[in-house]
């Protein structure tokens, strides 16, 4: 088959960053993998590091069977704004200038959504052409928005997002499938369009392969730790890797961390990343002896890390977007064998509870009794990670995920021949 994948705000094969792959990067791969050929279509603008990689259109071509099509864009600095509306609206535009000049057609397209605007314009042409697509939903926009404007301006807020609320229900109604990373996703997509489950319906988590270090590299890793004052020992650590962002509850970490660190008990806390939040984070916890704050870090040290550390927390705020959904650190964390300490209700307390794979905290309080029992317990700790690991190779292993969504778009593909 031919592909298209559409999707922007993740990192491309193209950044030369060593950044983490993400949806389309993961899935291109596998593709090719199996034999496929891509078109990668994508914004000009990297939404990580809020920069241009081009000015206009581009095709890069990563090899034989893979190319990257950047689609210009205007930009913006902050993740929430009118300057991301008016970003996303002219990403639209330019994505609709360039469709009808594009030579070879794909056999079948996998559409991101969010973008609503960008997805309605290539949902639509797809149609027009009759060429089956999958819709990659990863938000529950514009509902989102709506989620996050004090209760007072929510009725205002839905009148004015009356034109994305009927082009999305557009968008998911004409679209060939549903992918979504949980079942409750793919719920709210039926139910929020009012349309009827088909068969390519699919939930593929955000999941990611388990990558192996060659000994260098491994060895370069920990040295960079033990420069970072990391080290081999038996503190009990937590670790955050991902973006400081208003999605996360970090001050009930840190409330956390002081009742640890006034009961001298032996735990640090380790957030890798960067964000809209990050001065912020940083002044916060400038007091705190327990918490250290690395800048972004690629995947060999994220792997090293891990083995220095004893869990892995995701302080996702309790949003319907998140309640619904299984975001990737969750799945990072059985990934790597840790257990997981998480506040989220829904799907993620779910999988915790039924697999015995976390432990699920309410307030600051709550995680700092959940830590100490992790420390205290060395029997249920080890209990944990192994259902931790034994979660992820049965629900969330990265190639029983893609090929059974690459085996997906194959059906879909021959059922229109």
């Amino acid at each position: 088959m031919h592909v298209w994948i559409f999707q922007s705000g993740e990192p491309l094969h193209s950044d030369n960053d060593n950044a983490r792959p993400m949806r389309c990067m993961n899935l291109a791969n596998t593709l090719v993998e199996r034999g496929h050929s891509v078109l990668l279509l994508s914004s000009s603008f990297y939404h990580q590091k809020k920069y241009h990689r081009s000015k206009k259109y581009e095709v890069i071509k990563i090899n034989k069977s893979l190319k990257i099509l950047l689609v210009p864009s205007p930009g913006y600095e902050k993740n929430f704004g009118i300057s991301r509306l008016f970003d996303h609206l002219m990403l639209a535009y330019n994505l609709k200038k360039i469709l009808n000049l594009q030579t070879k057609l794909p056999d079948v397209a996998f559409v991101g959504y969010p973008p609503i605007e960008t997805a309605f314009i290539l949902i639509t042409w797809l149609k027009k052409k009759k060429i089956p697509c999958l819709l990659d939903v990863k938000d529950q926009w514009p509902s989102i928005i709506v989620d996050k404007v004090p209760r007072f301006m929510k009725t205002l807020m839905k009148v004015i997002l009356i034109p994305y609320y009927i082009i999305a229900k557009k968008t998911l109604r004409e679209s060939s499938g549903i992918c979504a990373m949980s079942k409750s996703f793919v719920d709210w997509s039926l139910n929020f369009s009012n349309r009827k489950k088909c068969k390519f319906d699919i939930i593929a988590p955000l999941t990611s392969p388990n990558d192996q270090l060659t000994a260098q590299e491994e060895e370069q890793a920990y040295f960079w730790w033990l420069k970072k004052n990391v080290l081999k020992n038996n503190v009990f650590r937590v670790m955050f890797v991902g973006s400081f962002s208003q999605a996360f509850d970090f001050d009930l970490i840190l409330k956390a961390a002081k009742i640890l660190n006034d009961e001298s008990i032996n735990c640090e806390f380790i957030f890798c990343g960067d964000g809209e939040i990050d001065l912020k984070l940083k002044a916060k916890s400038k007091k705190l002896k327990n918490i250290k704050i690395i800048e972004w870090i690629d995947s060999s040290k994220i792997i090293v890390l891990s083995k220095l550390c004893s869990a892995y927390i995701a302080p996702y705020k309790n949003s319907q977007n998140f309640i619904n959904n299984i975001p990737n650190k969750i799945i990072d964390a059985f990934r790597l064998g840790k257990p997981l300490l998480s506040p989220l209700k829904g799907e993620v307390e779910n999988l915790i509870t039924t697999h015995k794979a976390g432990l699920v905290y309410y307030d600051a309080f709550s995680l700092a009794n959940k830590i100490k029992l992790l420390i205290a317990d060395e029997y249920l700790y080890e209990n944990i990670s192994n259902n931790s690991k034994k979660l992820y190779d049965e629900k969330f292993e990265f190639y029983k995920v893609y090929n059974n969504l690459i085996n997906n778009l194959e059906n879909l593909n021959n059922e229109k021949n």
